[in-house]
């Protein structure tokens, strides 16, 4: 069965009501400038190792102003400077500037999300959710080797399985990885104290749930 790890009720989940932002470039999905051109796979979008360049963005209908998550890259967590330097100052959290295509719309920061713990979820378990929802549990990617399971999110997923690793961080990736086609991305959980700054300084774009 399923088990809760220490500190596993200090995480929560935030929940994005919307998308705002354009990655650049489009033909890559933004991929290209925050792991390099060979770092991510092309035919499923899951990266081949950690982030080592900067998110860029698009200038076009953006302004800069509380926290989103862009467009096509639904693991990734912008702020606003003034955000950023005050979840910096009171969580443990990593941090990278944000890139701009043409010119810049504003100061932005990227909350880097590590994948933390060798598995979240119970692989008989996920397979069951995916199938009840999808009528399928996933696929291999024929180019990469990677397995995708089918996009689900908290409520359709099954119980967290929690290492100890998670207790020593603010903001989580699991290892697992979900999409279907060109999509990749993985779950998030926020320790609760930073997802409810998030949440309070934009709350058009997110909002807390509980996972448990």
């Amino acid at each position: 069965p399923s088990s809760v790890g220490v500190g596993m009720t200090d995480f929560v989940q935030l929940y994005w009501k919307r998308n705002r932002g354009w990655p650049w470039p489009e033909d890559s999905w933004g991929l290209t400038p925050m792991y390099g051109p060979d770092g991510w796979c092309d035919t499923c979008g899951v990266p081949k190792h950690s982030q080592s360049g900067s998110l860029v963005l698009q200038r076009r209908g953006m302004k800069v102003e509380g926290a989103w998550v862009p467009n096509w890259r639904l693991d990734v967590i912008c702020v606003e400077q003034g955000l950023a330097v005050e979840a910096a100052a009171r969580f443990d959290v990593q941090t990278r500037e944000v890139d701009w295509h043409p010119t810049s719309a504003g100061a932005a920061t990227q909350i880097i999300v590590p994948t933390v713990g060798p598995a979240w979820f119970d692989p008989e378990e996920l397979r069951e959710a995916t199938i009840a929802r999808h009528g399928v549990d996933g696929a291999t990617c024929p180019r990469c080797g990677v397995w995708r399971w089918m996009p689900l999110t908290f409520g359709f997923l099954p119980p967290v399985r929690v290492t100890q690793s998670l207790g020593d961080v603010a903001i989580a990736g699991s290892p697992e990885w979900f999409g279907d086609g060109k999509r990749a991305f993985r779950q998030v959980l926020v320790r609760r104290g930073l997802a409810e700054l998030i949440a309070a300084a934009s709350p058009r774009d997110f909002t807390v749930q509980d996972v448990l």
